[in-house]
């Protein structure tokens, strides 16, 4: 089978991805890197930088397109989710890209707020991905596995209608608090739970029709 048609475009997302790394890696002033602030194992806390966390984003990016890849190269997932599948990989090596530019912003300039540009990055995503959702078909990689959607197509599908509602209502909150909001901890959050809550609230809607609907 033929490759995923979302690889090449994900694809020329981590090579800008990788671009920026690289540009960043030999530009940045002798000692310059993205501010590091970690618990280490001796109970205490240290301050430093690393040009090493710029290469983070790229090698992630290459793992998710080679994985999602090899995923959709699957006859049950490429029949059943195929699209959803690659605009999932589109918009998550997308978010990947936008953390790597807020870090070396971060590293040219400590002030720089990361996560408001990341959590409207996610916020996109989650619009993106939640668009698509309902039309992942069941199949037992790609979705919200439980024991309910995998065992009805009926419950599959108003499930994954349900759950893409859900993560289209959260991207637009996301979006909204990254415009209005600058606090770390409160983007942090938001993003911690419009990314969860969706999904969160996908199986327990699957619990709850696989009760309501007759039993074949």
């Amino acid at each position: 089978m033929k490759s995923s048609p979302a690889t090449l475009p994900a694809a020329l997302l981590a090579a800008v991805t990788t671009v920026v790394a690289l540009w960043a890696w030999t530009s940045l002033p002798p000692g310059a890197g993205v501010p590091l602030n970690y618990l280490g194992l001796d109970g205490l806390r240290h301050a430093g930088s690393s040009r090493a966390v710029l290469w983070v984003m790229p090698f992630v990016s290459a793992v998710v397109i080679l994985s999602l890849t090899l995923a959709g190269r699957r006859r049950e997932v490429n029949e059943t989710a195929g699209l959803p599948l690659g605009m999932t990989m589109i918009a998550v090596v997308g978010v990947l890209m936008v953390t790597e530019f807020t870090l070396v912003g971060r590293a040219a300039d400590p002030a720089f707020n990361v996560l408001r540009p990341v959590a409207a990055s996610v916020g996109v995503l989650l619009i993106a991905i939640g668009n698509y959702l309902g039309k992942a078909r069941r199949n037992a990689i790609f979705g919200i596995k439980t024991p309910w959607t995998l065992a009805d197509d009926t419950i599959w599908n108003r499930t994954h209608r349900f759950t893409g509602l859900g993560m289209v209502l959260g991207g637009v909150i996301l979006v909204g608090v990254a415009l209005l909001v600058t606090e770390a901890v409160v983007l942090g959050v938001a993003i911690g739970a419009c990314t969860a809550l969706p999904l969160l609230a996908g199986v327990v809607r699957s619990a709850s029709l696989a009760r309501e609907l007759p039993r074949g």
